[in-house]
């Protein structure tokens, strides 16, 4: 049986030469498959690294490796993902949380005070992270989740379940369908925004995640301009509409959002100066 530090090792340099991960990516994903399988913080790990793994501990990890050489996202291995601080059930139903859209969590909290009393509704949820994670800080809100897919709403429903929160709710409707006679405040969405015939689509770790959560007809902005064309109906006056878009796609998400009336619009950039968030009030 290994050390902690000689399995270390291993992980790390299979994932960088079979898998091509840089030494960064090599070493969190090490991390996370070594807090999964030891149930420990990466903090306890590192400090007893000269441990011996038990056996089937040792089979665990191996296990993993094995699926993760055969190109399956380590999230969908491990059927769990982090997102801002917290720790969300996943499956293949749900996109795996990334932290681009933390940046839409960012903006919120800077904006909305902890104590605000809001109506927010989270469209395409998944697995849940954005609704979910606004209900836990806005506690005196109101946060509906909808999503088109009854198998996606299912994790989103335990992972509500898991923060124990009770000013958050599933909703089983295709975008605006089959929404309730209710005004939002805060009408937030990740949706699917990738051209079908985009390059990026042929990376390998996305032929397991949903399709439907990911590309979107009329190269990328179909989804986008339903949700942006409909949104005013269900906001309050003066409520907030913000999405996730590409990279690229800034200049053409601003012009449905001025098309759409919108006013105050407001184009946020991520961490790599990239415009990926865009915002105006209804």
């Amino acid at each position: 049986m290994g050390t902690l530090s000689s399995i270390q090792k291993e992980i790390t340099s299979n994932l960088a030469m079979k898998l091509g991960l840089s030494t960064r990516e090599s070493l969190i994903e090490a991390k996370f498959i070594l807090e999964y399988v030891l149930k420990k913080t990466y903090a306890q790990i590192y400090s007893d690294r000269s441990i011996n793994l038990l056996k089937e501990e040792e089979l665990c990890i191996r296990n993993i490796i094995k699926q993760r050489l055969q190109k399956k996202p380590l999230g969908y291995i491990l059927k769990e993902w982090d997102f801002y601080g917290e720790t969300f059930h996943i499956n293949d139903y749900v996109l795996i949380p990334r932290q681009d859209t933390e940046l839409l969590i960012d903006l919120i909290f800077k904006e909305y005070k902890k104590e605000t009393q809001m109506n927010i509704c989270d469209l395409g949820t998944g697995s849940g992270i954005i609704g979910i994670t606004l209900a836990k800080q806005y506690k005196n809100s109101q946060v509906i989740l909808t999503d088109s897919s009854k198998k996606a709403l299912i994790i989103a429903k335990e992972n509500i379940n898991k923060f124990k929160l009770i000013n958050a709710k599933t909703l089983y409707s295709d975008w605006y369908h089959k929404f309730p006679n209710l005004q939002f405040d805060l009408i937030v969405s990740n949706p699917p925004y990738i051209d079908i015939d985009d390059p990026f689509l042929k990376k390998d770790n996305l032929q397991y995640e949903p399709e439907t959560a990911l590309f979107s007809r009329n190269q990328g902005y179909a989804d986008i301009e339903i949700i942006v064309n409909n949104a005013r109906d269900y906001l309050k006056k003066g409520g907030q509409l913000m999405i996730e878009h590409g990279y690229n796609q800034s200049k053409n998400v601003k012009l449905i959002f001025e098309h759409a009336k919108f006013l105050s619009i407001k184009q946020h950039l991520d961490i790599n100066s990239k415009i990926r968030v865009t915002s105006g009030l209804g």
